[in-house]
């Protein structure tokens, strides 16, 4: 049997009519908003470090029986359900 793969093949008149691209396109850039649960607590982080890098003095009282950290936990549980709703809602 002959072997006639040297011989280059040409599309017939439908193959070049009907011609689709070999690769998909690009899908287009997603712009993405801001993490609020993240940068809330980097930024309360951030000032306190500088604070205490300057030689500030934070009173002892704001810090006993966890109240620093329960107003940030209520505050990161409502920014953490604004933030669902308004994906529910955006899903509609």
């Amino acid at each position: 049997m002959d072997d006639y793969s040297e011989f280059p093949t040409t599309p017939t008149a439908w193959q070049e009519i009907d011609q689709f691209p070999v690769e998909d396109p690009p899908p287009p850039p997603v712009r993405r908003g801001v993490d609020l649960i993240a940068l809330v607590p980097g930024v309360v982080f951030t000032l306190l470090a500088l604070v205490v890098l300057a030689g500030g003095s934070l009173p002892v009282r704001l810090f006993q029986y966890g109240g620093v950290l329960w107003g940030l936990l209520i505050v990161a549980g409502v920014l953490m359900l604004g933030g669902e709703l308004r994906r529910a809602r955006s899903r509609r």
